[in-house]
């Protein structure tokens, strides 16, 4: 295991997160940052959960591939993953649902607050086990060093590469502009994040029967 080796798991997870990934975070974690209401640092901390989660995913993918010595990529199947990233859409969702700017208060909706918020890591980390060409590559070179902490330090630099993206532009730039969009419906809060839960419970159902491919 190099330094280059590790360089260009990075460069290759940048990329990875600037363009087609990217695209598949704009209508899962967009939605949901848009409908937070807990200003420019709640948004990006609630990026942050989703991001930890995928970074998380791909370094576990990459660690397993490196102890094994095959790509652990291989052995997933993209329906199964498919129906695990639909279902935790569907539930982000419906926390979302729940959620909303009148239950925000008290103790129960404190408790569907951090409900939401756990369910972000969890669409997260469902995110990252959906197979593609880049991380496809990285678990097999993952699988070629044969060794734990070498898939591990791929995993992770890819992951760290791919997330960075979606971390300064949707957690900050996606965060800045919602605050301007929330300011101007702060009446109707309630019902923006209910329709913000019930599209992601409708993308979660697209994803599970093959209609949606994110």
């Amino acid at each position: 295991m190099t330094a280059t080796a590790i360089l260009t798991a990075w460069v290759l997870g940048l990329s990875f997160g600037a363009s087609a990934c990217m695209l598949s975070c704009i209508p899962t974690l967009g939605v949901a940052l848009l409908a937070e209401d807990g200003g420019s640092r709640s948004t990006m901390e609630l990026a942050a959960r989703f991001n930890a989660g995928r970074w998380l995913g791909y370094s576990l993918l990459g660690l397993v591939s490196g102890g094994i010595g095959a790509s652990i990529i291989q052995g997933l199947n993209g329906e199964h993953a498919a129906w695990l990233f639909g279902a935790m859409l569907i539930f982000s969702g419906l926390m979302l649902w729940r959620r909303g700017a009148s239950s925000a208060c008290g103790r129960h909706g404190r408790q569907k607050d951090s409900m939401f918020k756990g369910s972000m890591f969890g669409l997260g980390l469902g995110m990252s086990l959906t197979p593609c060409v880049p991380l496809t590559a990285v678990c097999a070179s993952a699988a070629a060093t044969g060794s734990l902490l070498g898939g591990w330090a791929l995993g992770a630099s890819f992951g760290f590469g791919a997330v960075l993206p979606a971390q300064l532009a949707l957690g900050y730039g996606l965060g800045a502009a919602g605050q301007q969009v929330r300011r101007q419906l702060a009446a109707h809060a309630s019902q923006l994040g209910r329709v913000a839960g019930a599209l992601l419970v409708v993308l979660g159902v697209g994803a599970m029967v093959g209609l949606v491919r994110l």
